[in-house]
């Protein structure tokens, strides 16, 4: 695996790039959001199974075998993103998948004109209000907006929204966590009637 910050930066760009394409190739934007989402289940899979990341980094195996074990575990993504995730296992660079997964919404934009936006919201998002985010979205980022819609049973309402690197958090969680600060901040202060 890479060390230099640079080696590291152009390894992860090349990952990112070659998918981007060889998605939008396959299958257009909805396997690239498609995919978008199986690296973000990949990297949490990753974080809460220690034991495929110790077999990545362990000698005893060796570079094919290590691709066949997450060609194995991933069983079922998309094609493009398996051929990716055996070429990092095989270099032993599997480690650089958040990193890949950052770089991806960067090239999505630069190679499909296309921006993600994240959209979290406690029920469906009906039809127009879901034309409504995007086109406000398309407008301000200049660019063509795809959702990813994730429904959140425990969010008491409102939307929360995200997308290259800027987030939006209007639910009413975090409204009520603003309101109880400023409570406690005004009780704290001495003021009080």
């Amino acid at each position: 695996m890479p060390t230099n910050r640079h080696a590291i930066k152009a390894a992860t760009d090349l990952y990112a790039s070659t998918l981007v394409e060889a998605l939008a190739n396959e299958g257009g934007i909805d396997a690239v959001v498609q995919a978008r989402s199986q690296i973000g289940q990949v990297v949490a899979y990753n974080r809460s199974h220690t034991e495929l990341l110790e077999a990545m980094r362990d000698p005893g195996y060796t570079a094919e075998q290590r691709a066949n074990l997450v060609k194995e575990v991933f069983a079922g993504y998309q094609p493009a993103l398996l051929q990716v995730l055996g070429v990092m296992a095989e270099r032993g660079e599997i480690d650089l998948l958040p990193r890949v997964l950052e770089g991806f919404d960067t090239q999505i934009g630069k190679q499909l004109n296309t921006t993600v936006v994240d959209v979290v919201t406690r029920v469906p998002l009906d039809d127009h209000l879901r034309e409504i985010i995007k086109s406000k979205t398309s407008a301000d980022l200049g660019k063509d907006v795809v959702l990813q819609e994730q429904i959140d049973p425990y969010m008491l309402g409102g939307i929360v929204m995200s997308a290259e690197g800027k987030r939006i958090d209007a639910s009413v969680n975090t409204m009520l966590e603003k309101a109880r600060l400023t409570l406690k901040t005004t009780n704290d202060g001495g003021e009080q009637e």
